[in-house]
């Protein structure tokens, strides 16, 4: 019997080494497709790199380690965990040459669920009032994930940013909710008007604050408005929030903004822009 259970932890033992060997292996060969990447001169060349990077992350986020592993040396992708930390959302842009954005991201569960969101045309404002599924996703990078407990579900208050155009950018507040291997996005936990998320078109000109305060569980961000004729809006110095109470967002017209809180971690993007722009 002590012989049996010492062949077991050595067996456990060896698998674990081979992991971790396999996932630091496919961190080079990703690390190398994305430096390509983004060197890359042409959209032909850009898209065939990064199917391969898709089909590499496809393989390598199941591998059991992939979860816990760092990715340290790749250094424009986005990888967060949700605060509970029962969800990593990794993900990446680049510049087409007619300077369209186009985003791609995978969502992984701790419970070892993949699915990866597909942005299938250039990315656009999601409609506030609409669901969406990870086939028509609208193209943005994460970067803080909230859990709640909604209905005996847990659902993910997402905090992201995206770029529409050369001169307007957005924030969004959506929410994921996740049901037999299928996510969808937007919920009507908002108590304003139905709708399902909170979308903030803004002059690229600026920049727009988006944040979460765990100590108060509210969600900040600038008051908008639209200068002279201009049909871009504006972020001022006052900020409005949503407050989580019982699983609903309340919101708040006017409240105050700790600047403590911008020294958070953020996703990295590539090409220089980080998501408090």
């Amino acid at each position: 019997m002590r012989r049996l259970f010492l062949a077991i932890i050595l067996g456990c033992t060896l698998c674990s080494l081979f992991s971790a060997t396999k996932i630091s292996r496919d961190e080079i060969l990703l690390k190398g497709l994305f430096g390509r990447l983004y060197k890359a001169s042409s959209d032909s060349v850009r898209s065939i790199l990064n199917d391969s990077i898709c089909h590499q992350f496809s393989v390598t986020l199941r591998n059991d380690s992939s979860f816990q592993y760092a990715f340290d040396s790749l250094a424009y992708l986005g990888k967060i965990y949700s605060t509970d930390h029962k969800l990593r959302i990794y993900s990446w842009n680049y510049i087409s040459d007619n300077g369209d954005y186009r985003f791609f991201s995978y969502f992984q569960f701790a419970t070892k669920q993949l699915i990866q969101l597909v942005q299938n045309r250039p990315c656009y404002l999601p409609d506030e009032n609409k669901m969406i599924t990870a086939n028509n996703w609208y193209g943005a990078l994460y970067y803080n994930a909230i859990p709640i407990n909604r209905d005996n579900q847990i659902q993910y208050i997402l905090l992201g940013w995206s770029h529409l155009s050369e001169s307007e950018n957005f924030k969004i507040i959506d929410v994921l909710s996740l049901k037999d291997s299928t996510i969808t996005f937007g919920a009507p936990i908002f108590n304003t008007e139905n709708r399902l998320r909170i979308a903030m078109p803004y002059s690229s000109a600026h920049s727009l604050a988006l944040q979460y305060d765990a100590k108060r569980s509210l969600f900040i961000f600038n008051h908008l408005h639209e200068e002279g004729n201009k049909d871009k809006k504006i972020p001022d110095e006052s900020f409005s929030g949503y407050q989580l109470v019982n699983d609903k967002l309340v919101y708040k017209e006017e409240v105050t903004f700790d600047h403590k809180e911008e020294n958070q971690p953020r996703t990295k993007v590539e090409y220089g822009l980080e998501p408090n722009k």
